[in-house]
């Protein structure tokens, strides 16, 4: 199978993707978080074909990607008021929301679970594409499970060539983590996943604190200890261990590298600067991973982000790309 590299920018851009994805294939697609890897929502077959190429567990659930919330009842019951709220403020964007599920739906998206997950894409040609297609699509990140998020079509295309129909260049994903997942099946709304809306952001909406559990054991996209991997052994580390006598002496040899905030520049040691921006940083973040994973090293040192809210999302990528 050839994959074909659909640049959004073209005209019949849109009405080849729709017309794949009819046919019950599968086509790499923007989001503002990470590329995603789309099926036609009401296809069993084509949802079947996403486990198959991501080579994902069948209980592992998928996300549910809405144009609007006009049909949320088909896909959803007992939808609270705060549902509503969170998505006046949050969507089309980088929230994905976990409601209690419409018994009508298949048990192929939610990996045999009651509940689903839904969010609304904050990509102008991906909600095209879903509104042209006239159902929701599933769509878990474009590339196989358990590595590096893809955050540019040539991400995809590195990844799933020949696995797949197609895959639609919208550009560089402007967030450039998942989106955050909150749990609003509970009298208390819980944090079931960092991602691209903060913390603060949430709670300021809700006018009350969000629950963060010790352990997520609810199933939903991205909640297993060891995801968004790369092949390189990754070690996290902390800004006062860097100096150590240990260290620098793993950053003499060439087979190391040193993936350090910006502010560390004068360090005399194979490194990779990033942004102290959380922003900039998490745009940055998986493309960064995929450039340093294939340039041969043998270990990757990573520096961990401050402990504040603000960057909750890359410290648990961090600890999940590194743990083995």
């Amino acid at each position: 199978m050839k994959t074909l590299l659909l640049k959004a920018t073209d005209s019949d851009c849109i009405d080849q993707a729709v017309s794949l994805l009819k046919k019950g294939k599968l086509v790499g697609i923007p989001t503002e978080t990470v590329y995603g890897l789309a099926a036609d929502a009401t296809h069993t077959k084509a949802i079947q074909e996403i486990f198959k190429v991501k080579k994902r567990p069948p209980n592992h659930p998928l996300i549910l990607h809405l144009p609007d919330l006009s049909d949320l009842s088909q896909w959803a019951i007992n939808i609270p008021d705060i549902t509503y709220a969170l998505a006046k403020q949050f969507m089309p964007g980088s929230l994905s929301v976990l409601l209690h599920k419409n018994p009508s739906v298949s048990n192929e998206i939610t990996g045999g679970s009651n509940k689903i997950c839904i969010r609304i894409p904050h990509h102008e040609t991906t909600l095209k594409i879903i509104k042209r297609l006239g159902n929701p699509i599933v769509a878990p990140s474009a590339n196989i499970f358990g590595r590096i998020s893809p955050t540019s079509a040539d991400h995809v295309m590195n990844d799933l060539f020949g696995e797949i129909d197609a895959v639609v260049d919208g550009g560089e994903c402007r967030v450039g983590i998942e989106s955050t997942i909150v749990d609003l099946t509970t009298p208390t709304p819980s944090l079931l996943r960092p991602g691209g809306v903060n913390l603060f952001a949430l709670e300021k909406v809700l006018h009350s604190k969000i629950f963060i559990p010790d352990f997520v054991n609810t199933k939903i996209s991205g909640n297993l200890v060891n995801h968004y991997q790369p092949t390189t052994k990754l070690t996290p580390i902390h800004k006062e261990d860097i100096l150590t006598h240990q260290l620098i002496g793993a950053a003499d040899s060439t087979n190391t590298i040193f993936l350090l905030f910006e502010d560390l520049h004068e360090l005399q040691i194979n490194k990779y600067l990033m942004p102290v921006d959380v922003d900039k940083y998490s745009q940055l973040f998986y493309g960064v991973l995929r450039v340093l994973d294939k340039a041969g090293f043998k270990e990757i040192f990573i520096q961990m982000p401050p402990k504040k809210p603000e960057w909750l999302a890359i410290n648990d990528r961090i600890l999940k790309a590194s743990h083995k």
